[in-house]
């Protein structure tokens, strides 16, 4: 009868703390800005905002590859999601690079690699689970994977520049007109309105983090009405595509949060810290075992999942390490984001390679190169933490 007692008290506490985790505000701010994304997905501006740097800088040696890049930099501060970015992009890149007469794999690798951008750019959704789960300022971790997301844009682009020029003969196309930049410009005004909304009602202090999704959302439904019209059954299947995205997410949400419960009340994080400091491992050490740690979990597991199992641990780590929790947020999200191009689970593998019409096997191969300029910003942003901290801690002063 006594441990029929426990049992049940382990069990409302267990439940207690699942709906403690969801009796949070900044939680809102996830089905905010995943429907932003879905609105934007469907509302046509992808061609607008391809368009835009096209008519920019498309004429240079491997231009449409810088092209996809700094695309996918625009559009990561609408989406938050690189199966987003993806879905959303990846056939407009894929189809120009074709018809441009460039390397199909070489394509399918560089899309691939740009939508890696998509969640470290704000606004992020995987940050957001972070912060909820971490209880930090889901605007800081906003802010904090700015600086990250332009690294990251600059070393793929530096790599495509150096392969342009000694493995690949890309074709050039013509420059634009002013008369073509103009009316570019003019086509993308409003959407790249969207991310600088966004950043500037968060670090103006008028809205929060989760004030600013619902923003996002009312723009995102003005730019469909512009563009397509007041189409009913259209809008339906947006919030339809987005609701199921929402409920599968905190569907895991909600298992991984148990999970996490039973690992942190089995006491294994402080297990392990005692372990690492018993070995007097360093803190460059630790982060290093975070890196490798992380990426192999992506290669396995979803996002949201990897997060919410291997977070109560990290925590612990960076309490007892003087980790910045920021600075976690942002090497996690990156990490877990490199685990879309790697293999076997690899969402946006399997999403490129469709659009590119390639084998997985060929995709594998295509994404490969791409994976140095992106460990490299890896390395970069964990080993020199104010890539991360430096904009958060300017703004909040």
């Amino acid at each position: 009868m006594e441990e029929l007692t426990v049992f049940f008290m382990l069990l409302l506490t267990v439940f207690g703390s699942v709906v403690l985790f969801f009796d949070s505000y900044s939680l809102l701010a996830l089905p905010l800005y995943i429907f932003a994304g879905e609105i934007m997905n469907s509302s046509g501006v992808t061609r607008r905002l391809y368009n835009f740097p096209l008519s920019l800088i498309g004429h240079v040696k491997g231009g449409l590859a810088h092209v996809n890049v700094i695309t996918s930099m625009i559009f990561a501060g609408m989406s938050g999601s690189a199966v987003a970015d993806a879905a959303g992009l990846g056939k407009i890149q894929i189809k120009s690079m074709k018809d441009e007469g460039y390397n199909t794999k070489f394509s399918a690798g560089i899309v691939a690699a740009g939508a890696m951008i998509g969640p470290i750019i704000p606004p992020s959704t995987t940050m957001i689970v972070y912060a909820v789960i971490a209880q930090v300022s889901i605007a800081k971790l906003f802010i904090g994977g700015l600086l990250p997301g332009i690294i990251m844009g600059i070393l793929l682009m530096a790599y495509t520049s150096l392969v342009a020029d000694r493995k690949y003969n890309f074709p050039r196309r013509p420059q634009s007109t002013m008369t073509e930049k103009l009316k570019a410009t003019k086509e993308a005004f409003l959407p790249l309105l969207t991310p600088v909304i966004i950043l500037l009602g968060i670090t103006s202090g008028i809205v929060t983090a989760t004030e600013a999704g619902a923003v996002a959302v009312i723009y995102a439904l003005f730019l469909h009405f512009l563009y397509n019209g007041f189409d009913f059954p259209e809008l339906l299947a947006i919030f339809k595509e987005g609701a199921y995205t929402t409920i599968k997410i905190t569907f895991i949400v909600m298992g991984a949060t148990i999970f996490g419960w039973v690992v942190t009340f089995s006491q294994i994080p402080d297990m392990i810290s005692g372990f690492l400091l018993g070995l007097g491992v360093s803190k460059w050490m630790i982060l290093l075992m975070i890196n490798i740690g992380l990426l192999i979990m992506g290669c396995f597991l979803s996002i949201t999942s990897s997060q919410l199992i291997a977070t109560p641990t990290l925590l612990v780590l960076a309490n007892v390490y003087g980790i910045d929790l920021i600075h976690l947020g942002v090497i996690m999200t990156l990490n877990l984001t490199i685990g879309l191009l790697t293999p076997p689970v690899g969402w946006v593998l399997y999403i490129i390679k469709d659009l590119a019409e390639i084998s997985f096997s060929d995709m594998v191969k295509a994404v490969l190169p791409f994976l140095i300029p992106l460990m490299l910003a890896l390395l970069i942003i964990t080993y020199i933490p104010e890539t991360v901290l430096y904009l958060p801690d300017v703004l909040s002063t």
